[in-house]
């Protein structure tokens, strides 16, 4: 069981502006992952958040997107975050 409520955009108990946010993220990432509906409870630091998201991992970069995803790969197991 979460600690923070996981929102879910076709809840009617769903804020609008979290609803909003929710529906903002799928568009954009094409589906909706727990860390978005856990952001939506806040959606103003969830837009940061994904602001933040789209700057590091998908901003102007060299790298096309699985070399990208490999080094985010990498990353997360020698520092042990396993999300």
């Amino acid at each position: 069981m979460s600690r923070i409520p996981l929102l879910r955009e076709d809840d009617p108990a769903t804020p609008a502006d979290a609803r909003a946010f929710l529906e903002a993220a799928q568009k954009s990432r094409g589906r909706l992952v727990n860390i978005y509906r856990a952001l939506a409870n806040r959606p103003a630091a969830g837009m940061a958040f994904a602001q933040l998201a789209a700057t590091v991992y998908r901003g102007d970069t060299t790298l096309d997107l699985a070399h990208g995803e490999l080094a985010y790969l990498t990353a997360t197991a020698v520092n042990n975050c396993y999300y």
